[in-house]
């Protein structure tokens, strides 16, 4: 029962973050990326310089080595898309889109987890990713 009820707690944190960011990204983008930013450091120990230059073959090591439990690889998915949004063409953006896949890849094949909300989002993101190598 305890676990559950900590499991619970770690993901109403991560919706109550990824509400905040997304409220504060249309009205105050800079509060918006400094919030996330001390969220990156806070409670995945990256910084965003670093998760920028993390091969996606490092990042996958990463996840496992860190082992973070679904819900909390689901809010580092979520912030991450927030942050990529909206879409440019840039290496920024598309290293970002990568690395939730990569994410989006571990919660299904690991944890068999997926939503509807996590498949649009890989759908949007492959979709891009046509774009971008067309």
């Amino acid at each position: 029962m305890y676990r559950k009820d900590l499991i619970a707690d770690e993901a109403q944190k991560f919706a109550q973050l990824i509400a905040k960011l997304l409220g504060l990204k249309n009205t105050n983008p800079d509060e918006a990326k400094q919030l996330y930013q001390q969220s990156l450091s806070a409670e995945f120990g990256l910084d965003e310089n670093t998760l920028l230059q993390l091969s996606n073959a490092d990042f996958g090591a990463l996840l496992e080595q860190r082992n973070y439990n679904a819900q909390k690889l689901d809010g580092l998915a979520q912030m991450l898309y927030l942050e990529a949004e909206p879409f440019t063409a840039d290496q920024a953006t598309l290293t970002t889109l990568q690395k939730v896949l990569i994410i989006f890849d571990r919660l299904e094949q690991h944890y068999h987890v997926q939503s509807f909300e996590n498949i649009s989002r890989r759908n949007q993101i492959n979709q891009y990713l046509k774009q971008q190598h067309a």
